[in-house]
């Protein structure tokens, strides 16, 4: 019987791949949009970015003008200027006292220095440029030298003042609703003589209390935020909210004294 040579057969090399080029690089942005930048804020974040910025002190504005950006930018289609155009031809001209307002003063104007000096001494201004387009200017006085004291004024000049009003009103309203208790509003109501329509809401929050007076003038809306206590060792202590009323009342009345047609 022949021999069987236990020689493996000679194997081929495996083909070459074609050798391929590395993927052009990408740029990356030195910094991405923070997702709530680019849609509306709903009541909680609202709070929470409310909250933050009494606590920081000079962010607050700005945190507040992010909810309002979203909420004042109006669709304008043809049908809706029509509409406008022949309700206001219908209407005849507007008499001098029912003009809208086309300007207010600067952020840190619109309070008075005397009322600075008495609910807010001592604090420096924040002032909040026009954003967007949008008119919207305000000012934020924020100090902590012998406790936390924080006012904020927002005036915003817009067609929409109207829903913007009921809508910041809704999102406090809902926010305390839905907070599992960690805020709750103790003092609800509308306050007469200021605009043609204002509401307070006192709310404590984390055992803090805060005053905010909303005020609805023509298509002007007045908002203003303050918050004030005083230290005692290392104890915050609350202003009487009759107090801290009577901050956003004057507060609020010197920015509608600011308003120009």
């Amino acid at each position: 019987m022949a021999e069987i040579e236990d020689t493996p057969p000679a194997t081929q090399p495996l083909p070459t791949l074609p050798r391929t080029s590395p993927l052009p690089a990408q740029a990356v942005p030195a910094t991405l949009p923070d997702p709530a930048d680019l849609r509306p804020g709903g009541p909680a974040r609202r709070w929470t970015w409310l909250l933050g910025g009494i606590t920081a002190g000079a962010g607050a504005a700005a945190l507040v003008l992010g909810l309002v950006a979203n909420l004042v930018t109006p669709t304008v289609t043809a049908s809706s200027a029509a509409n406008s155009s022949a309700a206001v031809a219908s209407s005849g001209p507007a008499s001098p006292s029912a003009a809208l307002y086309t300007a207010s003063a600067a952020g840190c104007s619109l309070v008075h220095p005397e009322t600075v000096a008495r609910y807010a001494k001592g604090a420096p201004c924040t002032e909040q440029k026009p954003i967007g387009g949008i008119p919207v200017t305000g000012g934020s006085w924020t100090s902590q030298d012998s406790g936390l004291t924080m006012l904020q004024v927002l005036v915003t000049l817009s067609p929409s003042t109207d829903s913007i009003y009921q809508e910041t009103l809704s999102s406090a309203r809902t926010a305390a609703a839905t907070s599992a208790g960690t805020m709750k509003i103790t003092d609800d109501r509308s306050v007469p003589g200021i605009g043609e329509k204002a509401t307070l809401l006192y709310t404590v929050a984390w055992g803090y209390g805060r005053i905010e007076l909303v005020v609805l003038q023509r298509n002007a809306l007045i908002t203003v935020n303050y918050q004030a206590s005083t230290r005692s060792g290392y104890t915050l202590k609350d202003v009487p909210p009759s107090e801290a009323e009577a901050a956003a009342t004057a507060a609020a009345r010197d920015a509608l004294g600011t308003l120009t047609a």
